[in-house]
C-alpha cells in the first residue's frame, strides 16, 4: 500500500488499528448519509423546526441517560464486544427507520422512539470507542493515530455528504437511512476480525457505585478537564442547533435544499481531512492552548450562514471550520489519553460525553422557539457568540496554560 508511506499516516501499518479506523469511516459516511437525510425526511413527513429539533433531542436525551452506564461496562469487560453489541442495535434502528418512511406507519413519534434506543445503544458505543484506541496502536503512533481516526467524520462528511444528498435526490430519504444501516453492518465484520491489545480494566467484583464513583474522582481531580467540559456544553447548547437544525432550514428556504446542504457538509469533510493531515505534525508544548486558540476560524461558517452567503462561500468557510476544529480535537483527545491510565479511560471519557452533551437535548428543544423569535440568522449569530465564549472560558484557566504534555499530571 503506497498510501502507507506517507507522513502521518504510519498508524496503518498495524492491523487493528486499520480494522478499527475502516470501520468507523465506513460508520462515518453512513451517518452523514444519514444526517442529510433526516431532516428533510422530517420536512417531506410535513414538520418543521421543532419536528427536526424532537428528533435529534430523541437522540442526544438516552446519551446523557446512559453514558455514565456505557462508560463503567467498557472498563469492565470487552470494549470490542460492547461496540459490536452497539453497532448491531443501531443498524436495526436505521433499518426500521427507513421501513416507517417507505410504508408512511408511524410517522415523527415512532421516529422518535427509534432514534432513543439509537440514542442508548451510542452512548455505550463511545465510551467503549475512547477506551479501546488506545489498545489499537503502539503508544508511539497515539497522535498519529487520533488524527486519523478524527478525520472518519470527515471523510464521511466529504463522502456521505455527497452520496447523502445524490440519495435524497434520485431515491429518497428511506434509502439514504437504509445506506447507514448497511455500513454498521459491516463495521461489525470488520471489528470482529480485530485482535486488540489487551490491557487491565477495573477490578471485577466491585459495585457499580463504586466504579462510578472511582471515574468521577479521577475526572474531577483534572481541573483542566472539567473546564474544557464545561466550555464544550457551549457548543451542545448553540452550536449543534445551528447546524443540525438550522443549518438545513437556511438551505432549503434561502439555497437549494439537500444539494447545497450536503455541499456544505461536504465541505466540512474537506476541512476534516486537511486537519487530520496537519494535525499528525505537530508537537505543541502547550496543547490545549493550541487546540482552543486554533478554533476561532470556526466562527465563519456561522457568519456565512446568516447572511446567507452562496453556497460556495459557505463551503469554503466550512471547510476552514473542519480544519481548525479536526486538530482542536485530536490535540484535546491525545492529551486526555495521556492523562488518564487505560483502566479509567472509558468512565472518564463518558463523564466529558455527559458533561458535553447534556446540554446538547435542550439545545434541540429549544431551537425551534430560538429561529421563531430571532430568526435563522439570529440563531447563526448565537453559535458565534457560544464558540468565543468556548475559546475565552478554557483559555483563562491557569489549569489549562500550564498543563505541559512533557509532564502529564492531575493540575
Amino acid at each position: 500500500m503506497p498510501a502507507l508511506a506517507l507522513p502521518g499516516v504510519g498508524c496503518l501499518r498495524e492491523q487493528s488499528f486499520r480494522l478499527l479506523f475502516t470501520s468507523q469511516l465506513l460508520s462515518a459516511v453512513g451517518d452523514t448519509v444519514a444526517s442529510v437525510a433526516v431532516p428533510f425526511a422530517i420536512i417531506a413527513l410535513g414538520g418543521g423546526a421543532g419536528d427536526i429539533g424532537l428528533v435529534l433531542g430523541a437522540r442526544a436525551v438516552p446519551l446523557v441517560l446512559f453514558l455514565l452506564v456505557g462508560g463503567v461496562w467498557s472498563d469492565r469487560m470487552s470494549r470490542r464486544t460492547v461496540m459490536i453489541a452497539s453497532d448491531a442495535v443501531r443498524a436495526g434502528c436505521q433499518a426500521a427507520f427507513a421501513a416507517i418512511l417507505l410504508l408512511g406507519v408511524g410517522g415523527v413519534p415512532a421516529i422518535v422512539a427509534i432514534t432513543f434506543v439509537y440514542g442508548t445503544a451510542e452512548a455505550f458505543f463511545r465510551p467503549a470507542l475512547s477506551g479501546i484506541l488506545p489498545q489499537s496502536v503502539s503508544p508511539e503512533r497515539l497522535q498519529e493515530a487520533y488524527g486519523l481516526i478524527a478525520m472518519t467524520p470527515a471523510v464521511g462528511m466529504l463522502a456521505g455528504g455527497i452520496l447523502g444528498g445524490t440519495a435524497v435526490a434520485l431515491i429518497s430519504p428511506a434509502g439514504a437511512i437504509a445506506l447507514d444501516a448497511a455500513t454498521f453492518a459491516v463495521a461489525i465484520v470488520l471489528l470482529a476480525f480485530a485482535r486488540f491489545r489487551p490491557v487491565a480494566l477495573a477490578q471485577a467484583g466491585r459495585s457499580f457505585v463504586a466504579d462510578l464513583r472511582e471515574g468521577w474522582d479521577a475526572f474531577r481531580r483534572r481541573s483542566w478537564l472539567v473546564v474544557v467540559v464545561v466550555g464544550e456544553s457551549f457548543y451542545a447548547l448553540l452550536v449543534m442547533p445551528a447546524i443540525f437544525v438550522a443549518g438545513p432550514l437556511v438551505a432549503e428556504e434561502y439555497l437549494d435544499g439537500a444539494t447545497s446542504y450536503a455541499a456544505i457538509v461536504s465541505a466540512f469533510g474537506l476541512g476534516f481531512v486537511t486537519g487530520g493531515l496537519i494535525v499528525a505534525r505537530l508537537k505543541p508544548r502547550r496543547p490545549l492552548v493550541l487546540a482552543y486558540a486554533v478554533t476561532l476560524p470556526f466562527v465563519g461558517t456561522f457568519i456565512a450562514l446568516s447572511v446567507p452567503a452562496p453556497t460556495a462561500v459557505i463551503a469554503a468557510c466550512a471547510w476552514v471550520g473542519g480544519t481548525v476544529i479536526i486538530i482542536s480535537g485530536s490535540l484535546l483527545e491525545t492529551t486526555i489519553t495521556r492523562q488518564v491510565t487505560p483502566d479509567l479511560r472509558s468512565r472518564v471519557g463518558s463523564f466529558r460525553a455527559l458533561g458535553s452533551q447534556v446540554c446538547q437535548p435542550i439545545g434541540f428543544a429549544i431551537a425551534g422557539g430560538i429561529i421563531a423569535g430571532i430568526g435563522l440568522s439570529g440563531i447563526m449569530w448565537l453559535a458565534v457568540a457560544a464558540v468565543f465564549a468556548n475559546v475565552a472560558l478554557v483559555l483563562a484557566t491557569p489549569s489549562v496554560r500550564a498543563l505541559d504534555d512533557s509532564a502529564p499530571g492531575l493540575a
